[in-house]
């Protein structure tokens, strides 16, 4: 299992090294401005640029032919799709930690206000990753890797709808009572991890 994850790392270092560059380049900005808005966006970006790399390996394992042979290994197809979502994962964590140690710094140097929204807006950020996972991997090994952007976009849609949908829900049922916002956060991240991780992992 280790090395199925390392393989899967090694295939997209590049561009999980160009993904940290860019989502920092873009949230020390984003924290300097100070905008609320801005904040936000800043919060959420590294969780939708850093794991859609894990959905990438699908990819690179078909341009190397290396999915041919990953299947002869004496390994369950189950331990191989487990690899695919662990690798997701740690990029998921990644994204994290990465925008934690920013906005703390931040917090630090600049106004401890930038905390304010951090975890209310990273819930929700990890919430959409969950959600897309539940349908990238188990679509593509169905409808193969030839069509993984096509599935990927349609994952990422499908995050959003399940997103407003939740919000809907919330609304209806518990309305503008205090704290509402947090608990719709962690309310859709912890639907979209069950979701995930039922449709995901093999059982």
């Amino acid at each position: 299992m280790k090395g199925l994850i390392l393989n899967n790392l090694y295939s997209i270092d590049k561009s999980v090294k160009f993904s940290l560059l860019i989502s920092t380049a873009a949230i020390i900005p984003l924290i300097i401005s100070g905008n609320p808005t801005a904040l936000k966006i800043a919060v959420l970006l590294p969780f939708l640029i850093i794991p859609m790399n894990a959905f990438e390996v699908l990819k690179q394992d078909s341009m190397s032919s290396w999915n041919k042979f990953e299947i002869t290994l004496p390994l369950k197809k189950s331990k191989i799709i487990q690899s695919k979502f662990i690798t997701f994962l740690l990029l998921l964590f990644t994204s994290l930690l990465l925008t934690f140690a920013l906005f703390y710094c931040a917090s630090i140097f600049i106004s401890p206000t930038v905390m304010d929204d951090f975890f209310n807006i990273g819930l929700r950020g990890m919430g959409l990753m969950f959600c897309a996972a539940s349908l990238v991997y188990p679509l593509t090994y169905i409808f193969g890797i030839e069509k993984s952007d096509m599935i990927t976009m349609g994952s990422m849609g499908f995050s959003f709808v399940m997103f407003f949908f939740i919000s809907f829900l919330m609304k209806v049922f518990i309305g503008e009572m205090k704290g509402v916002e947090e608990i719709f956060s962690l309310s859709f991240l912890l639907v979209s991890i069950f979701y995930s991780f039922s449709h995901t992992l093999p059982r």
